[in-house]
């Protein structure tokens, strides 16, 4: 790749992280529902044009930033994780919902919208379909059955980390889910090659 192509890249990748800290930022402050992409573009100091170059409005912002977010953070715990343990993903957003609790209670708190949550759901659904495919066998609609469910249940142990009225650790709330559904996926873990 040229100097040129490396730098366009640099670019992007700076102004998408700059809109996801202000977005991130303003929900904090105001809540979802409060923000506007005007808001944005004002804390992020990005123009309206380039904006709307790399989404199409704040729900896809919010989407599309966070699934990059957390597509980065899983790559980088993979390295520790045993290839062998399926629920592996959980762990990790386990751990960044407990690092990061204001932003998951905005994100999936009492407080949040039907739209957040959803929007929240479906980036879940995306990065534990994207690190399981290739562990688990099983036909194609069973698994997108199985990652709906496992999901909706990542989200609600999710909210009661982040939740500071619900003392429930990262650590606890893997060992609960992996007590639940692990039998079940390790019956179907795909045999190593």
């Amino acid at each position: 790749m040229s100097s040129e192509g490396r730098s366009t890249d640099r670019r992007v990748r700076r102004t998408r992280n700059v809109l996801h800290r202000a977005l991130i930022e303003l929900v904090l402050e105001r809540g979802y529902d409060r923000v506007t992409v005007r808001d944005i573009l004002t804390r992020a100091d990005v123009g309206r044009s380039t904006f709307y170059t790399h989404y199409r409005d704040k729900d896809d912002l919010l989407l599309l930033s966070s699934t990059d977010y957390l597509r980065a953070a899983m790559t980088a715990a993979a390295a520790d994780t045993p290839a062998t343990e399926p629920l592996a993903p959980m762990r990790v957003l386990f751990g960044l919902a407990a690092d990061n609790p204001e932003v998951y209670r905005a994100l999936i708190g009492r407080k949040s919208g039907t739209l957040l949550l959803r929007t929240t759901k479906a980036m879940v659904a995306e990065i534990l379909a994207e690190r399981m495919r290739d562990r688990l066998d099983m036909p194609e609609a069973e698994f997108a059955t199985t990652i709906t469910f496992l999901s909706w249940g990542v989200i609600g142990l999710l909210g009661a980390i982040a939740e500071p009225d619900l003392p429930l650790s990262a650590e606890e709330a893997y060992e609960r889910f992996a007590r639940l559904v692990g039998p079940g996926l390790a019956s179907r873990v795909r045999p190593d090659d």
